[in-house]
């Protein structure tokens, strides 16, 4: 199968949580019918996906928050799924973040992630991989929004090329563009050397 297709190999390793989506898909249509069983294993299903895509959406400090708002709205709207459960799904969460990033703006107030100092000796420290995960974490705030939404959806949630381009409502060509083009600008924002520029 074509590496796009299949999508990449999820970038987050920690409580790695690997959805088969096919089977949420059935899932998610019997929850759409009234199984509530169906309903509860969506919902425990997505919910460490949608936390992983939060983190990188929105940073650490507000994740768990827009990830339980995602499954709340999962919960009242699972009626109105129709199509792919996975796309669905992501442009849910999108708009909750779209939505935080709009009270965000509307109340002025900055993040703790991006207000961290820096600290001597913090790289000495047996946290490395941590510390390389919240920089990429802090260095995706810095993208564009539809950047900072294809290299999510493509990198840490491990999607294929067309799941991501019907999420996103383009087509699976733009995606990969748009995808280029993040991954540039990515690389740019974090220096010759992987650090922060």
């Amino acid at each position: 199968m074509d590496r796009n297709e299949s999508g990449p190999t999820p970038v987050c390793t920690r409580e790695m949580h690997i959805v088969n989506w096919q089977d949420m898909q059935i899932s998610a249509e019997r929850a759409r019918d009234g199984d509530r069983e169906s309903l509860a294993e969506v919902c425990a299903g997505v919910f460490p996906e949608v936390l992983r895509y939060a983190r990188y959406r929105v940073g650490p400090s507000d994740a768990e928050d827009l990830a339980a708002e995602v499954s709340l709205r999962v919960v009242r709207g699972i009626r109105t799924l129709k199509g792919s459960f996975v796309a669905w799904l992501y442009r849910v969460a999108g708009n909750v973040v779209k939505d935080h990033y709009a009270a965000r703006s509307r109340r002025r107030e900055t993040p703790l992630h991006e207000l961290k100092e820096d600290r001597p000796g913090l790289a000495e420290q047996p946290a490395e991989r941590a510390i390389k995960r919240m920089d990429i974490e802090t260095t995706l705030t810095r993208l564009s929004h539809d950047h900072r939404q294809v290299v999510t959806l493509r990198f840490v949630q491990g999607l294929p090329t067309r799941d991501v381009a019907e999420i996103m409502e383009r087509t699976p060509g733009a995606v990969r563009v748009l995808q280029f083009r993040a991954l540039a600008a990515l690389r740019e924002l974090l220096g010759p050397e992987g650090g922060m520029a």
